[in-house]
């Protein structure tokens, strides 16, 4: 499906990104974002259809294993139990995002929309809160926004702060790159191995992910200098590709500032949008402190200042959560029923 088709069928359109926030300068790009309702048709085109249950369940244990890994236990229990959770299902259908080649815009399809913003992905819960920039607003989406209360949830403490903590991860990797780039290609005899190696191909894989107590004392040794080199050669590779796809603007902006304040600018907007809901219930879009946030934006804090303003975060959220009033997760029955009320009127059919 074409954009300009998506557009014919558009509920909701609003110029979104640092506009929307309240911390656009005069070189900021417009983003429009907005949601549309797919023809009925889209429900029947077989081979693009998903099952029921597959895009849930896979979406939220890919999300725990990331978890785990970032030793981020708290959340990976959530993601397991919302996989595991039978009430939910999948709201993937045959259409989702829809962009226009070569433009900063974006509709969702309201089947995704719902799934997305039942999640509470920081980049789409706000649509439900915007009150300006608006370009689009039918009915239906009036009676979305009425019962946007039913979306809202604790989750928010997750996704908002799993998007921060992505971005800090980001800045400091980058940051080092700036500061102490590698010297050059990691050479296995470096790291005392042979230029080829004596573990088989095929039990590569297997063998280097094992934990090293697993492994028998006549391999040991290999087997973590083979890993130590493979994170080096990791971490080269991350390096020539982040030099290599560097976006010029952003290169001169680092340079300058030694770090990315972009980056910055938005990790510390969603900690705070974070406290916010958890707090308020709400989600404030048009940033009451943009003035602040242009300062990082201009690079007017120091990094140690933006570490200083993560420091304490993940402690604050959690005890946030623990007393925030919101419900601990969406209403996936009203969500349902809403859907298919505005499917029914839509569509003119029965459900």
């Amino acid at each position: 499906m074409t954009y300009d088709e998506a557009l014919k069928h558009c509920i909701f359109r609003f110029v979104g990104g640092s506009h929307s926030y309240g911390t656009n300068g005069p070189e900021s790009d417009v983003d429009y974002r907005g949601v549309f309702i797919a023809p009925i048709s889209k429900a029947f085109e077989l081979f693009q259809t998903r099952f029921v249950g597959q895009g849930c369940i896979a979406d939220n244990l890919k999300a725990a294993l990331k978890s785990v890994g970032n030793s981020d236990w708290h959340a990976a229990e959530e993601q397991i139990k919302a996989a595991m959770a039978t009430d939910q299902g999948d709201l993937t259908m045959s259409v989702g995002t829809v962009s226009k080649p070569g433009c900063d815009e974006e509709l969702q399809e309201l089947r995704k929309f719902f799934k997305l913003a039942a999640d509470c992905n920081p980049n789409i819960i706000e649509f439900l809160y915007v009150d300006r920039l608006i370009e689009v607003e039918k009915d239906a989406w009036t009676e979305i926004r009425a019962k946007r209360h039913l979306f809202l949830s604790k989750k928010a403490r997750f996704t908002f702060s799993g998007y921060a903590l992505a971005q800090l991860k980001r800045i400091k990797t980058h940051r080092g790159y700036l500061l102490n780039p590698p010297k050059g290609k990691p050479d296995r005899r470096d790291y005392e191995l042979p230029l080829d190696s004596k573990i088989q191909k095929q039990h590569r894989n297997a063998l280097l992910s094992l934990p090293i107590d697993m492994i028998g004392s006549g391999l040991k040794e290999e087997v973590a200098q083979e890993r130590a080199y493979e994170d080096a050669m990791t971490d080269w590779q991350a390096y020539q590709d982040w030099e290599k796809h560097r976006n010029p603007a952003r290169k001169d902006m680092e340079a300058k500032y030694g770090y990315d304040v972009k980056h910055a600018m938005h990790l510390v907007r969603l900690v705070r949008m974070a406290k916010e809901i958890l707090r308020d219930g709400e989600v404030h879009v048009f940033r009451p402190d943009r003035e602040e946030l242009l300062q990082i934006r201009r690079g007017e804090w120091p990094f140690e200042r933006i570490l200083e303003a993560m420091d304490n975060s993940d402690y604050e959220l959690e005890e946030m959560y623990h007393k925030s009033t919101l419900r601990e997760k969406p209403d996936h029955k009203g969500i349902s029923d809403l859907y298919m009320d505005i499917c029914e009127r839509t569509y003119g059919v029965n459900l």
